[in-house]
């Protein structure tokens, strides 16, 4: 009877510990819900959201009377909620925090109609609060991909003296992609001087833009809206600047959640996507023989906050992924980070694709239900590899290509021997075949054990930033030839390194006349219907600032937000101006165009037809 009742107790942990079970779209009233049915480990001041579906009378919702949260300790819960009516979500915020360890349940009463009028069946939708409230730190992920002989020490608020500027030497160049370079200098050994700097440099090393910062910072990147963002470790958070480097705007995790350093995705509506990592005491004995009782187990969240900071999609491991899927790690350890999420990307379909550094896993998630769609590598395998049967281990980040293709950095930690890379794959979805196409291999390898990216350039180039080694990046064409190499001084380092054809090349971008236009106008692209190529007009008027330049940028879009090409990123003057877009290779379809200059924005519709 013992080992009956013990069985069940390990059996109900498990399920309760790596897959709550989910009934959000009961009655067909909501297509998702957040925190799901039966969630363990939610934040004490989290919010609830969830997304109706069209059959639901959207006013009887608004009514506070049609919904009651009561909790298990503390009773009734009282209230706020919004609706954003783009999102068609509801969110809704207790005026108080839940209390630890305390089931919430969720009353939706029969004051919900549907459209035709008559009233819902009531039911209840519950979740458990975390039991005990942690210390959190957005940098604790980062530091578990560090071996622990390297990491002597991390100080945030520390800043040298000196100020000097690193140390950055040119190994090889040979015709490289044209372009900006961005990165940040970090160490993990305080021993060795250094004084962290956002940087922006041209291909041999002059430098475009810098600035001395007082602390360590991290993916320093330009985001499609043509502004740039950085993760501050001493603030805990990112922030935006505009092409002056004048800050405008930050982002940041909600619902109690700490932001981490891994990953910002600025959409092209202002929402952002984020990560985040999530600490509970979790008893690992239940789950693995020898676990610890006592465990202090790393969760991983995903949000989408929308421009005014609301979270209008959350995303939680705990919720899909069990924790004994992670493929090195020591389950009776102290502390378990099983996840580890390192990158973000929005695919063609709208949907989210993650990587997951101790899952070796690339995770696709639908965005409309938090549901995994598919996974990528790791224990849970769903894809054949018919030539690259090792597969990829302890990758760092995940792009789609233009091509359709998806592109990595493989660190290879479990490689034999260790070495690391960059490998583009041809994936099709419905057949479940991972075919690799293209990578690249340093001769002699060139191992980084931690951060590291590949990022394809727009000439077909491939910028490869190998994370905690030297070179610090490596730039190779298609045949695999190197193109540009650059290097940190010993034991200096970059989280992530970018290159981006951005600033006073304006090619192609014609002024009209010479008279100043009296506002801002973004005019409809001529021939509408097109193919290949349409002419593009905009005026700017005259500003105020000293200079008189005005920071503006001309993106095109595909129907789902991808940004298909940036026509231009740079200071102009007032004036009308020209340009073409040349649609060579794409598909029949919808595009969109949006002019960013100074404040003004606007987006226009344009159709190709072949």
């Amino acid at each position: 009877m013992k080992n009956i009742l013990k069985f069940s107790a390990i059996f109900f942990s498990i399920v309760f510990l790596t897959l709550a079970t989910d009934n959000y779209s009961q009655n067909g009233i909501f297509s998702y819900i957040e925190p799901k049915s039966n969630a363990q480990f939610v934040k004490n001041n989290s919010t609830i959201s969830f997304k109706v579906d069209g059959n639901i009378d959207i006013t009887s919702l608004i009514k506070n009377s049609a919904i009651e949260i009561t909790g298990s300790f503390s009773g009734k819960y009282q209230y706020e909620h919004i609706y954003i009516n783009k999102e068609n979500l509801f969110v809704i915020k207790p005026t108080e925090n839940f209390k630890n360890d305390e089931v919430i349940t969720i009353h939706f009463l029969s004051g919900i109609k549907y459209n035709n009028g008559s009233s819902i069946k009531p039911f209840k939708h519950t979740f458990r609060i975390q039991k005990e409230s942690l210390p959190q730190d957005p940098l604790s992920g980062f530091v578990n991909e560090i071996p622990s002989e390297q990491l002597k020490k991390l100080n945030d608020n520390s800043i040298n003296e000196s100020e000097a500027f690193p140390v950055i030497t040119v190994n090889y160049s040979d015709n490289p992609a044209p372009g900006k370079i961005l990165f940040s200098n970090i160490v993990f050994n305080v021993q060795i001087p250094n004084t962290p700097h956002l940087i922006i440099m041209n291909n041999d090393a002059s430098v475009v833009f810098s600035r001395q910062m007082g602390g360590q910072i991290f993916d320093f990147n330009q985001q499609p809206n043509g502004r740039f963002t950085y993760f501050s470790r001493v603030r805990g958070k990112y922030f935006e600047m505009d092409t002056s480097y004048i800050i405008t705007d930050s982002f940041y995790t909600g619902n109690g959640y700490l932001t981490d350093i891994h990953e910002l995705r600025v959409l092209p509506n202002r929402h952002a996507l984020l990560i985040s990592y999530d600490k509970q005491v979790i008893d690992m004995s239940l789950l693995y023989p020898g676990g610890n009782p006592n465990a202090l187990v790393t969760g991983l969240i995903i949000q989408e906050i929308d421009e005014n900071k609301n979270v209008v999609f959350q995303w939680r491991s705990w919720d899909h992924i069990p924790i004994l899927d992670a493929t090195h790690e020591d389950f009776t350890a102290e502390e378990i980070d099983y996840i580890h999420g390192n990158a973000l990307e929005m695919d063609n379909d709208g949907n989210i694709l993650l990587s997951s550094r101790h899952l070796d896993e690339i995770t696709k998630i639908s965005r409309s239900t938090g549901e995994i769609i598919w996974r990528l590598g790791g224990k849970k395998n769903e894809f054949q590899f018919p030539n690259d049967p090792f597969r990829f281990s302890h990758q760092h980040g995940i792009r789609r290509l233009m091509n359709g293709n998806i592109i990595l950095f493989d660190n290879g930690n479990y490689h034999i021997p260790q070495n690391s890379r960059a490998v583009e794959y041809i994936l099709d979805e419905s057949n479940k075949i991972a075919t690799k196409v293209w990578e690249y291999k340093n001769t002699p390898f060139i191992y980084g054990n931690a951060m590291g990216f590949a990022q394809r350039l727009e000439n077909g180039n491939t910028l490869i930033s190998w994370g905690s080694t030297n070179p610090t990046f490596t730039e190779v064409k298609p045949d695999g030839s190197k193109a540009l190499e650059i290097s940190f001084s010993t034991g200096v380092f970059s989280y992530r390194v970018f290159k981006y054809n951005f600033g006073s090349n304006v090619t192609g971008i014609q002024p009209v006349n010479n008279e100043i236009p009296a506002g801002f106008i973004l005019h409809q692209n001529y021939p509408n219907p097109f193919n290949p190529v349409t002419n593009i007009r905009f005026s700017i008027p005259a500003q105020g600032n000293s200079t008189g330049l005005v920071s503006t940028m001309l993106t095109v879009y595909d129907v789902l937000g991808k940004e298909v090409k940036i026509l231009l990123s740079g200071q102009l003057k007032p004036g009308s101006y020209e340009t073409d877009f040349q649609a060579d290779g794409l598909s029949s379809g919808i595009y969109f165009y949006k002019l960013t200059a100074g404040d003004f924005t606007e987006m226009k519709k344009m159709i190709l037809v072949k």
